[in-house]
């Protein structure tokens, strides 16, 4: 867990700089915080929904793709809305290679929901994001105790942002239900070894059903690679798919959609 204490160390020189450059009175008035485009509305019921992401690199595959064309890959996400319901970019700089600029051209070239993927835990940070125009934040329940969570998911609603809760296990999930989110990302990846087990959000789900879930929107992410897992997934109720790594590694990203729309189609999942 090494990399995310240096992360966390990196953020923190980070936000000394945001100091005064962002606050409400600034942000509120350039958002309309009650009809806001985000997340949670473009997430159909009745299908499968991917949040197609765009990063570089990340710490447990190191560099994924040096040439990433940011324009282009978000024109072709776009391209396949029948599946695509959102846009992920990470804007961390040092081990995910990220940055506000790719959050800004996302926004410029397509008209769907962006997600800023970020490791957040201060007030600027999230001034920061709805002065970027993101569409929703990521809030990481394992950085965060329950009562700075629920600051910062009731300061980001208020400002018109959705809020997707990453949680890692039962216990995480729980702050998440405590705070009353909609979304809730189920993260397959062990922060601590980098280890990916897709038991996990089976495991967590099992778990949740003697909870009050009903208007609650799963996300799963990492380790998504195969179709039959979606379908298995979404037969228990998970409707949303963050998908990164296995896109920006694809050597034809084109094709892949069109073959993943393909195979989405013939199992009747979109």
């Amino acid at each position: 867990m090494e990399y995310l204490k240096n992360i966390l160390i990196e953020k923190k020189n980070e936000i000394k700089q945001l100091e005064g450059m962002y606050g409400r009175g600034k942000i509120i008035s350039k958002r309309n915080t009650d009809t806001g485009y985000g997340i949670v509305k473009s997430i159909s019921n009745s299908r499968i929904n991917v949040i197609a992401e765009i990063k570089k690199a990340s710490p447990s595959k190191g560099m994924i793709n040096n040439s990433l064309d940011i324009e282009k890959v978000a024109l072709l996400y776009s391209k396949y809305r029948s599946f695509i319901s959102a846009i992920s970019v990470i804007t961390e700089p040092v081990y995910f290679k990220g940055s506000n600029d790719y959050l800004r051209a996302v926004k410029k070239i397509s008209d769907l929901p962006v997600l800023r993927k970020d490791f957040i835990f201060h007030e600027n940070q999230i001034y920061e994001s709805a002065a970027l125009e993101a569409d929703c934040i990521l809030l990481i329940s394992s950085i965060l105790g329950q009562k700075k969570l629920n600051k910062l998911y009731s300061m980001a609603k208020s400002l018109g942002l959705d809020v997707l809760i990453e949680v890692h296990n039962i216990r995480e999930f729980d702050r998440a239900l405590n705070t009353g989110a909609r979304l809730i990302g189920i993260n397959n990846r062990n922060l601590k070894n980098m280890e990916v087990n897709i038991n996990n959000t089976i495991e967590i789900l099992e778990y949740a059903t003697n909870k009050n879930i009903k208007d609650k929107i799963f996300v799963c992410e990492s380790g998504i690679e195969n179709i039959n897992y979606i379908k298995d997934l979404y037969k228990r109720g998970v409707k949303a798919f963050l998908i990164g790594s296995y896109f920006m590694q694809s050597k034809n990203l084109d094709y892949d959609l069109g073959s993943m729309e393909d195979r989405l189609k013939r199992e009747n999942l979109i």
